[in-house]
């Protein structure tokens, strides 16, 4: 168990760095942003690829253990290469291979990382427990993943110091490739019961409807993600980058503390009323915010949005694995999160930002809080009367 933890706390911190300041290091080796685009680009719809490839044959194949020394093995190829090589081939290879981009392996989800990482901590933890354990591996993803992203400004600090930007972010890299052996070594370490591999078509009924469900959630959070946020804010109350900033750290900041407090609001409330309640609250603040005179009372109602969004979080990866055959459990985090999430994701910001100038700024805010409560109640429909095995057994006693 603490092994698996700590595998994500090491895996966070590494990506939070990276994908924060991929774009600033390529631009300070020369290449322009549209190269860079096309980078991050190509790395978030890659990352997606993965997700759903590292799911599907981890159960294929027995074992989830293999995939997470492949995965911290490609880890470390990434921060050796992007420490070594300057050339786009081998930069655009390392951030392929690596899981860099929006579905990369660090925050809350995972990313290529998560499937077989959700399934080996739900194998190893009994149900009761379940929901405790998957907030604990959110709060741990989220507070090294803001690290890492803190460690993006070493660069610009170690400057100061005479020290080059260029030479700061090799010594960072390097660091990242030596984690991802440390992870490797820690995943051999690991221990995993080999999987009876069988057919259930139960199971390929629920991953689809994940899978809807995911479809749904993708697209409209693609609508608003923090880049175009951050630009609206900025665009409609006048606020500056600084305020911004400060209010995006307040969000993580809650969004990471709401974890605490999910599974005693999951036992209160029964697990699919928790998380589509809390989902809707925090769809209503969404979508109030360009209904707000300022930013200074925008801020504070974006920041506990966070909260409310984030809180379900944890619960429902728990819930995925309580309700789905042990066989099937990275498969169906591969698939929701790969096809219903990662995908839709990558494509729906581009068309925001059409909207955003074309139209309407405020638009796509609607339009998201449209299509995520679209989620909530499409979720509601579909799993309100399958309750987890824990609150199955509950109810019979």
């Amino acid at each position: 168990m603490n092994l698996l933890l700590s595998l994500r706390g090491i895996r966070s911190f590494a990506y939070g760095f990276v994908n924060t300041s991929l774009g600033f290091y390529l631009s300070s080796l020369g290449y322009r942003e549209v190269t860079i685009g096309l980078l991050i680009t190509a790395a978030g719809f890659f990352s997606a690829f993965l997700i759903i490839l590292s799911g599907i044959l981890s159960d294929k194949l027995g074992s989830r253990k293999l995939f997470l020394i492949i995965s911290s093995a490609l880890m470390a190829f990434l921060g050796f290469d992007y420490a070594l090589f300057h050339s786009f081939p081998l930069l655009l290879a390392g951030a392929l291979l690596g899981g860099a981009g929006s579905a990369g392996g660090g925050g809350p989800g995972g990313g290529p990382f998560g499937p077989a990482q959700q399934a080996l901590l739900a194998d190893k933890v009994e149900d009761k427990l379940r929901h405790r354990i998957f907030s604990t591996n959110a709060l741990i993803g989220t507070m090294l993943f803001s690290f890492g992203a803190l460690a993006a400004g070493l660069p610009e600090f170690m400057s100061g110091f005479g020290l080059k930007p260029l030479e700061t972010y090799k010594t960072i890299f390097t660091l990242l490739g030596l984690l991802g052996i440390a992870s490797v070594i820690i995943s051999l370490m690991l221990k995993e019961q080999k999987l009876q591999i069988q057919r259930n078509g139960n199971n390929t009924k629920l991953i689809g409807k994940f899978t809807i469900t995911a479809l749904l959630n993708g697209f409209g959070m693609g609508l608003i993600p923090l880049s175009l946020i951050t630009l609206w804010f900025s665009q409609y109350f006048g606020a500056k980058e600084l305020a911004i900033s400060v209010m995006v750290w307040g969000s993580n900041i809650a969004s990471a503390l709401s974890y605490v407090f999910a599974p005693a609001m999951a036992s209160r409330l029964g697990t699919v009323r928790m998380i589509v309640t809390t989902r809707l609250i925090g769809i209503a603040m969404l979508a109030s915010l360009p209904f707000m005179p300022s930013f200074i009372i925008a801020a504070p109602l974006y920041i506990v949005r966070g909260a409310f969004v984030s809180i379900g979080m944890p619960i429902r990866q728990s819930y995925m694995m309580g309700v789905v055959g042990r066989e099937s459990r990275s498969t169906a985090v591969g698939i929701s999160s790969g096809v219903g999430w990662g995908i839709p994701y990558a494509v729906s910001p581009a068309i925001s930002g059409y909207v955003m100038e074309e139209v309407s700024s405020s638009l796509p805010i609607f339009a998201s809080a449209s299509f995520q409560a679209a989620n909530s109640f499409l979720y509601w429909y579909f799993f309100h009367n399958l309750p987890p095995p824990e609150e199955e057994r509950i109810s019979n006693d």
